[in-house]
């Protein structure tokens, strides 16, 4: 080919050595441009520049030519992984409707972590109470969601939001007494332990001897009652002295002392 003719090129077939495809020898790659008013139009410009060979071979990954690199085999592969978990999702959904899954390992007690703004990175929920006994701490659901909750009524009912200000003291925020519905879900010879909307709530011995004569005490059992905040014990709140304001076995004709 003359120079001439190569000066007005416009579509040239290139072959590569094939070290990725064991059926092919040989790559071969069709460049094609349009002619131009340049000095090097079509694909001349392609053929005849200085690092044509890496110029082309660099289009070959980024076009998705040459699968063992690039952008184009790194999306297949995320769509496959994500088509995938489709899959096992809609399996389990499967089981779920027809009932054969069991569901019990959801309110079972687990690890979870959480993204902590303090530190910049995730972190297990709990992680700050590792100096008690070196374990972090396994929650529920349930108790993650009384967990949210005390704290969006710690920050934006109990207490006014407040905005760090240099040189502007924090006012000081608390936590008030609260008269919360609570279920009693253990029971021993010297307390009990019961749960309300906000977390665990300690059942001081007085506080059982109290339900013993006014509808009982066993597991499940409603009543209404003041609780006082405790940070840093193993449950975060307290049933008060005589606090108890109201037994739902009240309703049902079960005092021992009335009926």
């Amino acid at each position: 080919m003359n120079a001439q003719c190569f000066a007005h090129l416009t579509e040239a077939t290139l072959s590569f050595p094939n070290m990725y495809d064991e059926g092919r020898s040989v790559t071969e790659i069709d460049l094609w441009g349009p002619e131009t008013i340049t000095a090097m139009p079509g694909a001349a410009a392609w053929v005849r520049g200085d690092d044509a060979y890496n110029d082309i071979s660099e289009l070959m990954i980024e076009s998705g030519m040459h699968w063992d690199y690039g952008p184009f085999r790194a999306a297949v592969i995320a769509t496959t992984y994500e088509m995938e978990e489709w899959e096992e999702h809609g399996t389990a959904y499967e089981q779920w409707c027809h009932g054969e899954a069991n569901m019990d390992d959801l309110h079972e007690k687990s690890l979870f972590t959480e993204w902590n703004q303090a530190t910049g990175k995730s972190e297990f929920i709990g992680a700050d109470q590792l100096s008690k006994n070196m374990k972090v701490p396994q929650f529920t659901p349930e108790m993650l969601a009384q967990r949210d909750d005390l704290n969006r009524m710690f920050n934006l009912k109990w207490n006014e939001p407040q905005t760090w200000l240099p040189g502007t003291p924090w006012t000081p925020m608390y936590v008030p007494d609260q008269t919360e519905l609570l279920e009693i879900t253990a029971t021993g010879d010297n307390h009990g332990v019961a749960k309300c909307a906000f977390g665990a709530v300690f059942v001081p011995k007085g506080v059982l001897k109290h339900l013993e004569w006014n509808g009982g005490h066993s597991v499940g059992t409603l009543l209404d009652a003041e609780i006082t905040f405790t940070p840093g014990n193993k449950f975060p709140w307290r049933v008060k002295k005589n606090g108890v304001t109201f037994t739902y076995q009240d309703m049902q004709g079960t005092r021992q002392d009335d009926y």
